[in-house]
């Protein structure tokens, strides 16, 4: 990336996840921080490098955009961070512990959590675009990194090989100091990608 499409993103970055902190407060009526993201851009194969030991087990919420600039999203997590933060959700919405069908809820608040994060960076592209971005019903896969990356490449290496990697690390700071790690993938399809910047201004 150029100096100015670093800043583009950067910028698209930190309105996305100023976008995803308010809605996550909204939907759990707790403050919620996201601290200022870091961008890269990469080959979509070297990803993983970047999150750990490919045995390692992990979350990923997966959705897609079609118009305008059609991308691929992934929200990753490890494992144990996606558990705890949809254990975390729960508290906050009050769902009894006792509940039979807690499991099912826990998975649907994290997929919630991976839809309104997605959501708003494809917001923040939306606003700058002045375009509605709308992402399909996410889908939300458990498995080692390795097989997770392996299922990702297979799935948007036909479409798109350069990601977009944001670090999106949040906090309940009013509950915990707990911080659940996430990172954010944008896989732009390639004749998408290359119009990307040019939709920015920063070609």
């Amino acid at each position: 990336m150029t100096p100015l499409q670093k800043d583009a993103m950067k910028e698209l970055a930190s309105i996305g996840t100023g976008h995803a902190a308010s809605a996550l407060s909204g939907l759990v009526g707790k403050h919620v921080n996201m601290a200022v993201p870091e961008v890269e851009q990469l080959n979509l194969e070297e990803v993983a490098s970047h999150f750990g030991d490919p045995e390692s087990p992990v979350c990923a919420i997966l959705s897609r955009c079609e118009k305008m600039v059609p991308s691929n999203l992934v929200f990753i997590m490890p494992e144990e961070d996606a558990r705890e933060l949809a254990e975390e959700m729960l508290g906050l919405l009050n769902v009894p512990l006792d509940l039979a069908n807690r499991a099912e809820i826990a998975e649907s608040a994290l997929a919630e959590a991976g839809n309104i994060i997605l959501g708003a960076f494809m917001s923040a592209l939306g606003d700058m675009l002045q375009v509605n971005l709308p992402l399909s019903v996410p889908a939300v896969a458990h498995d080692m990194l390795g097989a997770i990356m392996d299922i990702m490449i297979a799935i948007f290496g036909v479409s798109g090989d350069t990601a977009f990697l944001v670090s999106t690390p949040l906090t309940f700071p009013e509950n915990t100091d707990r911080i659940f790690s996430g990172k954010v993938l944008l896989v732009p399809d390639p004749q998408a990608l290359e119009g990307f910047f040019g939709l920015l201004g920063v070609a």
